[in-house]
């Protein structure tokens, strides 16, 4: 089955970056492809292990992209939905997650990769859910939604099976799922499976034969009528169309493969040089015997020019490398991670604080928005399936990335606004939520009624107090 000529364009940078947000033991554990083998440890495998082995990764990228979801999620998603019907959003997600379990997703996948895809299908029961797609699993797409351009996605996926070999365990194989409108501009979903599955690039791939209750392919249909779309959203940090996008921390990702080749040889040159060698010079030792050293144990020769030391390296190189490794944090920090730089002396006026970031705030709010848009469709999709309009269906996601809460004389002006009849009710709340002084979502009647009912809970106190004194 033939890849999109795009595919490859970034697939090498989805797999680095789908290995450092892993950690340190997959960095390891892909050997050569991150970490050079020395000269001198050609041909000696277990050298070159134990070079691998002092490495220690400064995970800048996990930490950064962590950072920018904490950002854009910190505050909750507005999630507009019938609410007799968001019962449906608890369990949403083909695993069982919540569609805010897919929100959190959809932040670590546009935000790490740039690029995201998640299907809204029906089960069996047809309650719909919805089936996430990684970058490396979006193998194929139509260029244009041109009506003369044959509309198809290619997906991979993995599914568990029995295994033929041994009925009484499963085993996991690969398979591929096609979405494509016909002929005619209807929905039709086949999917593939390897006839050999040798592990090999020539593996053909064939339909699965159907079976009962499980045709293949598959023409879904809503209410006995056929869908004349694809129910495929697709994620980018650029764009949501099917064209990738460039990963927001690519710069970020290459640094810190430069990062981790330096630390390994830093750390593996710092073992050399804090342990000195024992020498010795004119003194007679068995063959094969050990010779202790420390406190307490005496080596004599009648050799009266015989010598003992510790031979060790000065480290002159350790110190250019330490002076490396500092110049690339700080380019870390200058590419997207922001947590990593030291906190500025002192307290910043928050207008300050959102002047410094105002341009990283535009990169992530865009980004933001397009995670947005796209749960949006998602959204509609699930309303869909469900009956339910699309003008209902909305996700609106947070883009003020600065903490700047009111302080207390602006609370004491927009009160004194509402007194003065300046203000109305309705904006000195919304004032107050902005200034997350106040939940958000409470609407003015509900802040209304709280006030009441803490208003009766003192009075029930003071009561009850009272009575108590007097016996």
């Amino acid at each position: 089955m033939q890849l999109n000529v795009e595919y490859d364009k970034y697939k090498d940078d989805y797999q680095d970056l789908s290995d450092f947000f892993a950690g340190e033991r997959q960095i390891k554990a892909q050997e050569e492809r991150y970490t050079p083998m020395l000269e001198g440890q050609v041909g000696k495998l277990t050298a070159y292990e134990r070079y691998v082995g002092f490495g220690i990764l400064f995970n800048s990228l996990f930490r950064t992209r962590q950072g920018l979801k904490g950002a854009i999620l910190r505050k909750p998603a507005d999630i507009k939905y019938p609410e007799g019907k968001k019962a449906v959003l608890d369990d949403i997600m083909i695993n069982g997650a919540s569609f805010d379990d897919l929100i959190r997703e959809s932040c670590d996948n546009v935000l790490g990769f740039g690029r995201y895809g998640v299907l809204v299908d029906i089960d069996e029961d047809e309650i719909p859910y919805a089936a996430p797609y990684e970058a490396l699993s979006i193998l194929d797409w139509s260029d244009n939604k041109s009506k003369k351009v044959k509309q198809e996605i290619l997906l991979s996926e993995s599914i568990s099976i029995i295994d033929p070999d041994d009925p009484s365990q499963t085993k996991v194989i690969p398979q591929r799922r096609k979405l494509e409108l016909d002929d005619v501009g209807l929905y039709v979903v086949t999917i593939y499976r390897k006839l050999n599955n040798t592990g090999s690039e020539g593996d053909e791939w064939s339909a699965v034969p159907e079976v009962d209750g499980f045709p293949n392919p598959r023409m879904p249909a809503y209410k006995g009528k056929r869908l004349d779309f694809i129910p495929f959203v697709f994620f980018g940090s650029g764009s949501n169309v099917p064209q990738a996008s460039r990963p927001p921390l690519l710069d970020l990702l290459n640094l810190s493969k430069g990062h981790w080749k330096l630390t390994v040889a830093y750390q593996y040159g710092l073992h050399f040089a804090g342990l000195p060698t024992p020498c010795f010079a004119g003194f007679t030792f068995d063959d094969g015997a050990k010779v202790p050293l420390g406190p307490g144990v005496t080596h004599h020769t009648t050799e009266p020019t015989a010598k003992s030391w510790f031979l060790q390296t000065g480290g002159e190189g350790l110190a250019t490398m330490e002076t490396g490794l500092d110049r690339l944090e700080k380019q870390m920090a200058v590419s997207g991670a922001r947590l990593l730089e030291e906190q500025r002396a002192g307290i910043e006026a928050a207008e300050t604080v959102k002047l410094r970031s105002s341009g990283d705030s535009a990169t992530l709010a865009d980004i933001a928005g397009n995670i947005e848009g796209a749960l949006t469709d998602v959204l509609q999709h699930i309303g869909f399936w469900e009956g339910v309009a699309a003008d209902q269906c909305a996700v609106g996601l947070n883009k003020d990335f600065v903490s700047a809460k009111l302080s207390s004389q602006e609370i004491t002006a927009l009160l004194a606004a509402v007194q003065a009849e300046e203000m109305s009710q309705e904006t000195f709340i919304w004032n107050l939520q902005q200034g997350e002084v106040l939940q958000p979502g409470r609407t003015v009647e509900e802040e209304q009624e709280a006030i009441a009912e803490d208003k009766i809970k003192r009075q029930k106190t003071t009561l009850a107090f009272g009575n108590k004194g007097e016996e």
